[in-house]
């Protein structure tokens, strides 16, 4: 099921992506690189299974989908090793992977299962596989591989 973009922004200018991969110290998968490259994120349509707002580097992206916005909310939160892309209607995330054996792959990261208060850490326990790279037939969140 192909679905479209109810708010679909300009590309985003070079310069933006490499501010990322700078704040990030680690350079994006080739695939969202050129997706970025192509328009930086956007609202997408009706969407109930799946993602329905993808992050935008633009300095005027909305605040609905601004990917600094969100790497500070969720820094110390999210595995080193994924970077959030888009988020749910319920703010889980959907990242990608930026480890060598999985590089790409795209995985899920739910909120809700994230432990609470002062105990919140970086946690592995919380995040899914969806799709992704087939050359890693046995990756895991379990393989944490630090940047």
């Amino acid at each position: 099921m192909t679905v479209g973009y109810r708010r679909q922004p300009p590309a985003a200018p070079g310069a933006d992506i490499e501010r990322l991969e700078q704040r990030i110290a680690s350079r994006l998968p080739r695939m969202y690189r050129d997706y970025l490259a192509g328009q930086d994120g956007g609202r997408l349509e009706s969407n109930t299974r799946a993602a329905k707002e993808v992050f935008g580097v633009r300095d005027d992206a909305p605040d609905w989908a601004n990917m600094w916005d969100m790497l500070d909310t969720y820094d110390g939160r999210v595995p080193s090793w994924l970077q959030p892309v888009a988020q749910d209607e319920y703010g889980n995330l959907f990242a990608i992977s930026l480890r060598a054996q999985d590089e790409g792959s795209v995985w899920f990261w739910d909120h809700e299962e994230e432990a609470d208060g002062a105990s919140r850490r970086r946690t592995t326990s919380n995040a899914s596989r969806t799709t992704g790279n087939s050359s890693c037939s046995s990756c895991s969140p379990s393989e944490h591989a630090p940047r």
